[in-house]
């Protein structure tokens, strides 16, 4: 018996000092003694090949075999004693404190968290992200498993939650119910997949924004429940569609449906469907009869204070006026009434000859060389 408790007893005693001296995690510590606190069928073969070598006598062999059966008998029982000790160490807060000195002190979201987003992982993306909520000043909540990411955030006073978000326990403190999005930014695919499902099961009309790294995984995260699944490399390859169809001069919104359509058929570039061929007919119309331009006015230009219909320019070249920039501000289709101002970018679209047409009749104007026709008098 003493053989038998100093194996179930000293060996875990012996991890949990080493896992102290070194800073693991307490639960780490635990589990690890727990799981050495026996000795296994190994020491069978050790115990017999020293009886023939004759280090051992039959008797020591004996209690050798004793003690190694009845500490695989006791395994299991300290295995289930495992999550109360556990309880019992976190119900003592200083003691634990002193026991899990590696991870960061557990931190309590207030109750009346809520519009916030949830961001799992905090890495590259991750970190990319909770800049950007933070620039436009929205709550967010960060789920990480490691502990010096989780330290850099609190001292940012960003609110988080230390674990592993595929645990559903975690994320069930997240108050996904009241989040207004879950973005999962973890690369592991199974991971993220597992993070998906549980967090469908908890909030079922939540958006979740995922990361796949196949175009297999785009798929599968898309049936777990993620609306906008990204794949990086094919990301990149949609964005230098995007540019190229810009640079073609095509029109951006057409553009930009057209690279939607992509990403909701996950990534799928072949031309398959309907709607895709629709879309491209539109495009390729578009850059066979259309042209656009922009012109600035400037304050030499007797346009500056005029109106749209006063300054007459559809009238006099053909080209329809789309768009107004004036400042960080938009007016689209600006109205007949409406009133330029020095400084203002002029949106034009017509055809290639209307649009010529503007261009000179706007230079001409800027210069002072403009003649009135007898239609303009």
């Amino acid at each position: 018996m003493a053989l038998t408790a100093l194996i179930v007893l000293a060996k875990p005693l012996n991890a949990f000092c080493i896992g102290l001296l070194f800073r693991f995690p307490a639960r780490t510590t635990l589990v690890v003694g727990t799981g050495i606190s026996q000795i296994g069928e190994f020491s069978f073969l050790l115990g017999a090949s020293a009886v023939s070598m004759h280090l051992l006598d039959a008797d020591q062999y004996s209690l050798i075999l004793a003690s190694a059966v009845l500490s695989i008998i006791i395994n299991p029982l300290m295995y289930r004693a495992l999550t109360p000790a556990e309880n019992w160490l976190k119900g003592r807060r200083r003691v634990w404190a002193r026991l899990n000195r590696a991870a960061p002190a557990p931190q309590l979201l207030p109750e009346q968290l809520s519009d916030h987003v949830v961001i799992v992982g905090y890495g590259r993306v991750g970190h990319h992200v909770v800049d950007v909520l933070e620039y436009i000043n929205t709550p967010r909540l960060v789920i990480d498993a490691e502990a010096t990411r989780i330290d850099e955030l609190s001292k940012l006073g960003v609110p988080t939650l230390f674990g592993d978000a595929a645990n559903s326990e975690i994320l069930k403190h997240a108050r996904l119910s009241h989040a207004r999005a879950l973005v999962v930014t973890v690369p592991d695919e199974a991971t993220a997949e597992v993070v998906v499902v549980a967090a469908r099961q908890l909030a079922p009309k939540l958006p979740i924004i995922a990361r796949a790294g196949t175009q297999q995984g785009v798929t599968r995260l898309a049936e777990f429940g993620a609306q906008d699944v990204i794949h990086p490399e094919l990301e990149g390859g949609l964005e230098v569609v995007r540019h190229m169809l810009l640079r073609l001069g095509l029109p951006p919104l057409q553009v930009q449906k057209y690279t939607d359509l992509v990403r909701r058929d996950h990534y799928d570039v072949a031309v398959s469907t309907p709607e895709e061929y629709r879309l491209l007919e539109q495009l390729t119309y578009a850059l066979r009869g259309l042209e656009m331009m922009w012109h600035q006015l400037g304050e030499a230009n007797p346009l500056a204070h005029q109106t749209v219909a006063n300054a007459g320019i559809r009238d006099r070249t053909g080209a329809s006026i789309v768009a107004v920039l004036r400042g960080e501000h938009v007016i689209a289709n600006p109205k007949s009434v409406f009133q330029f101002e020095v400084g203002d970018v002029i949106g034009l679209i017509g055809e290639e000859s209307q649009i010529r047409a503007a261009h000179a009749f706007l230079t001409e104007l800027e210069r002072g060389t403009w003649t009135p026709t007898e239609n303009d008098k």
